[in-house]
């Protein structure tokens, strides 16, 4: 009976083990994607694209970008029968309030990712460090269980 309680401590030990370097294996590919992510936030996880849909790495193509779209909603949704579509209307923002809204929008993506990944950041550094102490508490454990004399 105490040779298959020692087996079973023995594999219960291994299995934390095992599983706590898995553990830190992803919590490292984790880190590091948290680290990409702060070092370029605007780039990270959106693609960097806004509320509008426009893209936030640059000014002129999100101009671009959300004027499309406005004339894209401007001519969705039927047209009667014969009808020519009507002359595309003035543009209704200025570059002025254009450029507004895209400095908003780019702070506020800059924000919320930057706050993703520190989030993300600190939880895996935290996972790393509790998945360490439990394998170096059973590993210590298991190496002082295989060198005590055993027992008859």
């Amino acid at each position: 009976m105490d040779r298959t309680n020692s087996r079973i401590a023995q594999s219960y030990g291994y299995a934390v083990c095992f599983i706590a370097v898995v553990a830190m294996l992803f919590a490292v590919k984790q880190v590091v994607d948290a680290a990409f992510d702060l070092s370029d936030p605007i780039r990270a996880e959106g693609g960097g694209f806004g509320r509008m849909g426009g893209p936030l790495t640059n000014f002129e193509v999100y101009k671009v970008s959300v004027r499309r779209q406005m004339a894209m909603r401007m001519y969705s949704g039927p047209m009667p029968v014969g009808a020519a579509p009507s002359p595309a209307p003035p543009d209704t923002i200025t570059d002025a309030e254009m450029r507004r809204l895209y400095d908003a929008e780019r702070e506020a993506a800059i924000g919320n990712s930057r706050f993703r990944a520190s989030r993300s950041l600190v939880s895996n550094l935290l996972l790393l460090v509790i998945a360490g102490i439990l394998f170096g508490i059973h590993w210590r454990w298991l190496r002082q269980r295989d060198s005590l004399p055993a027992s008859a």
